[in-house]
């Protein structure tokens, strides 16, 4: 690695940095960012947290990083913060260490997943991302260093549950490689013999089938969840096209340039790409298992994550845009762990020249391919910041701030809809609010079964009975208007709205309940 490719990848991480940082503190927090926080912030001690966490659908890894920033601070700007960072890293060590090309590499940069999907909006995806960046720098000598393997895998499988599916399917790939690769790969077979203490091998192996199984046990729902708990066994033809069409919404995030451009995409407005989608979907994945072919490890992973995610977005939970971007990773993955994976040679002289031959086409097109996909994420990426920056993302942060500068932070708070308004307390320093959904007081959602939906009249007989309780005015944060004969028959004073966001149901309106 000479000083050059150094120095470019340092410029392009501050570069990145600088573009995300300026984006973030343009980008209004909604719900699923909030909730995180909210869980580590009123968590009282990391068994809590876990007991909290059943609900979630997702190992707890994401929510332990938190933990310490919520300690130090009430704001969630702090994990705004950590979350640039961990992709910022990811960044330096991509352009450093990644086989591909420098305009790759800065397309890859600024693609919609790394500047926007899994670096502005705090999820637990940046670090799945940044694991599975770590685990190609170190793929080219993981014999050596197994047990740093097998301790990022653990970590990976802990991070969501699409990054499990990922771990699974390298787990299994690395597992055929290592017991029996040697037997039909010369060079692989003499890398192994040549290890004499056999003894990481085995424990990188061991940490990460631990990391599985801990990370589905964590994520085994408790009975009364209410969270995506149907299951669809039944094969439907339409049905398994309409997953596989998701390839697309991966491959090519396309941005539309209006004020709901999150989860969009450009390309669907077309009638003539939506007649070509699934076949060009099907064509991406069997020119990916033809590029992949000669080397089993990265055909291998590719197949069992990309089936594996198709497969749990069919049966469980069709996902969103972020989670769909696990199957472009896998992609990209595979593509950077290909040329050091062992490969097939076929023995024949004339045979090995026109394998030689196609795989060199094949390279070729392969490198041709992906740099159209990185200009599509660029192009992307480039319009979900112009568009962050146009638009409120959501309006729980100004909700909240308003309330501050009226000196309402320390009202009782009833707040409809629950995990609407949730984004509003994660801006507050309060640590319980009143939802009716579930009749208790909390901060952070529980998705489970008692959440049903509740009239306008039963919100404000809620603030009735708690104003009645704490002989004080009762603030009422909902996401939907309260009519005007409501409003005079309980003697309701309208304070404020604020409408119009990307996050469709996070406007909100704040009403006064006189104290009684």
């Amino acid at each position: 690695m000479d000083k050059s490719d150094k120095h470019y990848a340092l410029g392009l991480t501050v570069l990145f940095l600088a573009v995300g940082a300026f984006t973030a503190s343009h980008h209004e927090m909604w719900r699923d960012e909030i909730q995180a926080w909210l869980l580590a912030r009123d968590s009282t001690s990391i068994f809590n947290l876990f007991a909290n966490l059943k609900y979630e659908g997702h190992p707890g890894l994401w929510h332990l990083c938190l933990m310490p920033l919520s300690r130090i601070t009430h704001s969630p700007v702090m994990m705004q913060m950590l979350h640039l960072l961990i992709t910022g890293v990811t960044v330096y060590l991509f352009v450093r260490y990644s086989p591909f090309n420098w305009f790759q590499k800065l397309l890859f940069c600024f693609g919609y997943f790394v500047i926007y999907e899994y670096a502005i909006v705090a999820r637990n995806y940046a670090l799945g991302l940044l694991l599975i960046t770590v685990f190609c720098v170190l793929f080219k000598e993981r014999y050596k260093r197994f047990i740093s393997v097998g301790c990022v895998l653990f970590l990976l499988a802990h991070t969501s549950v699409h990054a499990l599916i990922v771990t699974i399917a390298i787990g299994i790939a690395l597992c055929c490689e290592y017991l029996v690769g040697g037997r039909f790969f010369e060079s692989l077979n003499q890398e192994i013999e040549a290890i004499k203490n056999k003894r990481p091998i085995w424990i990188g192996f061991a940490l990460i089938g631990i990391g599985i199984i801990t990370a589905v046990l964590q994520l085994n729902p408790p009975p009364d969840t209410g969270f995506a708990v149907a299951w669809n066994f039944n094969f439907e033809v339409k049905r398994v096209n309409n997953i596989v069409k998701l390839i697309s919404r991966a491959y090519f995030p396309v941005t539309i340039p209006t004020r709901s451009f999150w989860g969009s995409n450009i390309l669907i407005t077309s009638a003539f790409f939506q007649a070509i989608q699934v076949l060009l979907c099907y064509f991406l994945m069997l020119f990916s298992m033809l590029l992949f072919f000669k080397r089993p490890t990265a055909l291998l992973t590719y197949l069992i994550s990309t089936f594996g995610l198709l497969a749990f977005f069919y049966v469980k939970y069709h996902g969103s845009i972020r989670h769909h971007g696990f199957l472009f990773l896998t992609f990209l993955m595979c593509y950077w762990i290909y040329r050091d994976s062992p490969a097939i040679s076929l023995g024949q002289t004339e045979q090995q020249d026109t394998d030689s031959t196609m795989h060199r086409v094949f390279n070729k097109a392969g490198t041709v391919l992906l740099t159209l996909l990185l200009i599509c994420h660029a192009m992307g990426g480039i319009t979900a910041v112009r568009m962050e920056h146009r638009h409120i993302f959501s309006y729980g942060k100004l909700t909240a701030e308003y309330i501050k500068s009226q000196g309402m932070q320390d009202h009782p708070i009833v707040a409809d809809k629950d995990s609407a308004a949730s984004t509003v307390v994660g801006y507050l320093p309060k640590r319980q609010v009143y939802y009716p959904r579930v009749s208790r007081l909390g901060s952070f959602i529980r998705w489970d079964k008692t959440r049903t939906a509740v009239s306008k009249a039963r919100v404000i007989e809620a603030a009735k009975t708690l104003s009645v309780q704490t002989d004080k005015e009762v603030l009422i944060i909902s996401n939907r208007t309260i009519g005007t004969k409501l409003r005079e028959q309980h003697n309701l004073t309208s304070l404020v709205k604020f409408t119009g966001s990307t996050v469709r149901d996070e406007g909100f309106y704040l009403y006064l309940m006189p104290s009684p």
